[in-house]
């Protein structure tokens, strides 16, 4: 308490001193103290988890006024998630008088500009973050945050919600950040007691329920951005504040999701401790209490959750997802989006997962991995084809020169950096010389079948199956998984047949169950 750093939850800043500037989006691991001293008493007492949060404020405060302030990945750069997801955090401990809302006015009122001016249209749950924590701003200074201001970013953020209940996530849904969106969902929904919020969320819960809950687990790298977790706490909400049917789905959800989360091969166990300071952190701590609520109300009250079954052929066009139930209860799951990556599950393990290919020149790698809107899907009488372009991607490796660069142009320029970077690591152009099909069938003995086919060969490139891992920049996701060791588990028979010859690559591939 007596440094000069004491509030900062970046151990790389303040403790190692590997870094000389400090994560201000890990400021939310204030919040996650007091939320989780509370969930679980023994964790931290309370009154330190109270001047921890505290300090956590006036420390963000003090990065807040700085030149080229809220910076996550380095010097100077003016991102919007850390101006977005520490302000929330930051606002909301001042609704609750953990700080003094004198102590931290001049980040606020920087922060509020901020957000008014500014609009994150790429990464949906972002922007829902930014909106929530400027409702919240309006709670303690409701003169940084003019009416018609929150207005104008209200009915935008809110147009980016697809009718299917998915906000778009880098041209896609993403289920891990949907969740995220549905925390923030309800902070707006606490905040201005607004119904258009309630409604929101309760659209994503129901696209969670088909992508994720009757499955029984997580999309993962089916998702537009590869995100292993699903944070709990806008599922939990649910079991509180949900009609009775919603509160049935966030049952299900809840059991398919973290009935294991203890286990070793649980998603949370892969979580690194940035994440555990970030949103995920809180999200469990609150998840935790509504636990707490749920269980101290009567049995009359409570409502016991459905056992969820997906239907037997469901597509949806807006995403490209095809859920797919074969006869021994085995699900096929296909993400026409991206290039046709598909996963088998039963009971929510994964069995099986097919990542597409690679091409790869002397300069370049080109991956059917690679979410995007240009992919064209048909539904055919056995399955699904998928054709498009195979996507361009040139490994980058990090060196001081280029980090040295950066700092110079995000000191000279600030946010405006952030496009071209984006740009070049995210949202590249899906244009190749490679054509791409690919035809998912499920054949009579109820085994998966796969065609592919690759255009455009020379002779000169490698054709490699894809792993798990994505080409794609895709922050938080990248934690280690099982299905990075091995795509097939016990009990699955897996065979496939290639040919090369006219620029032409051809692959059969086979998945059955030996014990159907």
């Amino acid at each position: 308490p007596n440094s000069p750093s004491f509030g900062c939850f970046d151990r790389n800043f303040w403790h190692y001193r590997m870094r000389d500037f400090s994560s201000i989006i890990l400021q939310q691991g204030g919040y996650t103290a007091l939320r989780a001293s509370e969930a679980v008493p023994d964790f931290l007492p309370g009154c330190f988890a109270r001047e921890l949060a505290a300090g956590s404020a006036k420390f963000w405060n003090r990065r807040a006024v700085m030149h080229g302030a809220f910076e996550e990945y380095y010097p100077w750069e003016q991102g919007y998630p850390p101006v977005a997801f520490s302000t929330l955090a930051v606002a909301k401990l001042v609704a609750e008088g953990v700080v003094d809302k004198d102590a931290v006015r001049p980040g606020m009122k920087r922060a509020a500009r901020q957000l008014l001016a500014r609009f994150e249209d790429k990464a949906t749950n972002q922007q829902v973050a930014g909106l929530a924590a400027l409702a919240w701003i309006r709670k303690s200074y409701p003169e940084s945050v003019p009416e018609a201001g929150f207005a104008r970013q209200k009915a935008k953020t809110l147009a980016k919600q697809h009718e299917e209940g998915w906000f778009w996530e880098y041209d896609g849904p993403d289920a891990g950040y949907l969740s995220v969106t549905m925390d923030c969902l309800w902070d707006l929904w606490d905040a201005t007691g607004d119904p258009d919020f309630r409604d929101s969320c309760n659209r994503a819960l129901a696209f969670l329920d088909t992508a994720v809950g009757k499955p029984g687990c997580g999309l993962g790298m089916l998702n537009a951005r590869n995100t292993d977790y699903v944070v709990p706490y806008g599922i939990a909400r649910y079991l509180n504040d949900g009609a009775p049917e919603q509160r049935r789905t966030a049952g299900r959800l809840i059991d398919a999701l973290y009935s294991g989360a203890g286990e070793a091969a649980h998603f949370f166990a892969a979580v690194d401790d940035r994440y555990w300071c970030h949103y995920i952190g809180h999200s469990v701590a609150r998840a935790v209490a509504q636990f707490d609520k749920a269980a101290a109300r009567s049995p009359a009250e409570t409502l016991p959750p459905e056992s969820g079954r997906a239907a037997a052929d469901v597509f949806l066009p807006g995403c490209g997802y095809a859920f797919r139930r074969l006869p021994d209860e085995t699900l096929l799951t296909v993400a026409a989006n991206k290039g046709g990556c598909l996963r088998l599950s039963k009971h929510g393990k994964v069995l099986a997962a097919d990542f597409g290919w690679v091409v790869k020149t002397r300069e370049k790698q080109f991956v059917s991995h690679w979410w995007s809107t240009d992919w064209k899907t048909k539904r055919t009488a056995g399955g699904y084809e998928i054709s498009g372009r195979l996507a361009p991607h040139r490994e980058m490796e990090s060196t001081p020169f280029k980090h040295f660069g950066l700092r110079v142009v995000s000191y000279l320029f600030g946010k405006s950096v952030i496009g071209l970077l984006k740009k070049n690591l995210i949202f590249k152009k899906t244009e190749s010389p490679y054509g791409f099909k690919r035809v998912v069938a499920v054949g009579e003995d109820g085994s998966v079948l796969v065609d592919d086919s690759i255009s455009g060969l020379t002779g000169a490139e490698s054709v490699l199956p894809a792993p798990r891992a994505s080409k794609r920049h895709v922050a938080s996701a990248d934690s280690f998984h099982a299905e990075d060791a091995a795509l097939i588990a016990d009990g699955v028979s897996f065979s496939r047949e290639t040919h090369s010859g006219g620029g032409t690559f051809r692959a059969k591939t086979k998945v059955a169950f030996e014990n159907p």
